[in-house]
């Protein structure tokens, strides 16, 4: 216990089991189960992937959806911790 208190050691951390996804997108409020990460990530892969190969929407369009589902998800992240704690920061 004297470790601890003279700083020699750090204290354990918590371990977290989130996804690579929400740990990618710092998620503090939002718990994301793995099926929900792959429909996010790669759902929004494949549909952008399908939509570029009927040529209904550039191939650009393969990076910028899996990014723009991305800042959905962070922004609902925010305004659910926004929401949680009101008056907070």
């Amino acid at each position: 216990m004297t470790e601890y208190r003279t700083g020699r050691v750090t204290p354990p951390r918590k371990q977290t089991h989130q996804t690579f996804y929400a740990r990618a997108l710092r998620l503090k409020n939002i718990r994301l189960s793995s099926a929900w990460s792959v429909v996010f990530f790669e759902g929004s892969v494949a549909l952008a992937v399908l939509l570029a190969l009927t040529e209904q929407v550039s191939w650009w369009v393969v990076l910028a959806l899996p990014l723009a589902v991305a800042a959905m998800v962070k922004i609902n992240d925010v305004i659910a911790g926004a929401t949680k704690h009101p008056g907070g920061t």
